[in-house]
């Protein structure tokens, strides 16, 4: 039976198993492969993995109960060795590159930050301060709409300009909270979002942090807004590094 790997960890771990499963439709049980002074937390990988709600859910049901009670590197879900002794190996082989990223990560969170536009506001404002774009807008609506290479020309151009603001208030984000991060990693793009970045911050530079959200938050113009999701386990900041 192969291994589904949720996370590495310290052995000195208080690792809080009981009564926690793993995912697959039986649920199947929690334990612990240990080498030197690392351990993983696996269970017996289900035929067929796919993506489920259900088991997405339990994944990160177990990181979380893990990270809750001390460091761990995360696993993306989906992880699975062929046995023990794969698992063993390459806690071994990797020995000095888990401890480093475990005490790199410790007393530290992922916290993500999602920016997102209003979209008939952003336009608004963009028709209404590029004087370039309001009179070519007036004008169209004067000629009854143009034609349609004047309408197709328009809203390139109104495209480009959304573009730039877009990227001009992700910059503005990321400018504000990453002094208060010990390391940044952009995300993938996410619809509606005009900005989608994690933050590894410190517990004693969560206050800090949360004051600069706070005030860029009154900073973005009325049509942007910013979410905060976390503390989160560190998955952005272990990434590929982590090849259980």
């Amino acid at each position: 039976m192969s291994n589904y790997v949720y996370c590495v960890t310290h052995a000195s771990h208080p690792l809080p198993l009981e009564g926690a499963v793993g995912v697959g439709e039986h649920a199947p049980a929690l334990r612990l492969v240990r080498e030197q002074d690392l351990v993983a937390v696996v269970s017996d990988a289900p035929e067929n993995l796919r993506a489920k709600r259900r088991d997405l859910v339990k994944h990160d049901a177990v990181i979380g109960r893990m990270y809750a009670a001390g460091t761990v590197l995360p696993m993306r879900f989906g992880m699975v060795a062929p046995d023990d002794e794969t698992v063993q190996t390459e806690l071994r082989s990797g020995a000095r590159l888990y401890g480093e990223l475990l005490s790199r990560i410790d007393g530290h969170a992922e916290l993500n930050v999602k920016g997102v536009h209003a979209e008939e506001g952003l336009l608004r404002d963009v028709l209404l301060q590029n004087d370039e774009l309001r009179a070519r807008n007036h004008a169209l609506r004067a000629a009854d709409g143009g034609s349609h290479q004047d309408k197709l020309a328009f809203g390139e151009h109104v495209a480009a300009v959304v573009a730039e603001w877009r990227a001009r208030d992700a910059d503005q984000v990321i400018a504000r909270l990453q002094p208060h991060a010990a390391q940044v990693r952009p995300g993938p793009s996410v619809d509606g979002c005009f900005v989608n970045v994690s933050f590894l911050v410190a517990s004693g530079a969560r206050p800090r942090f949360d004051s600069a959200l706070s005030s860029l938050r009154s900073e973005l113009p009325g049509y942007a807004s910013v979410e905060l999701n976390g503390p989160l386990p560190p998955y952005s900041f272990v990434g590929d590094e982590a090849n259980v």
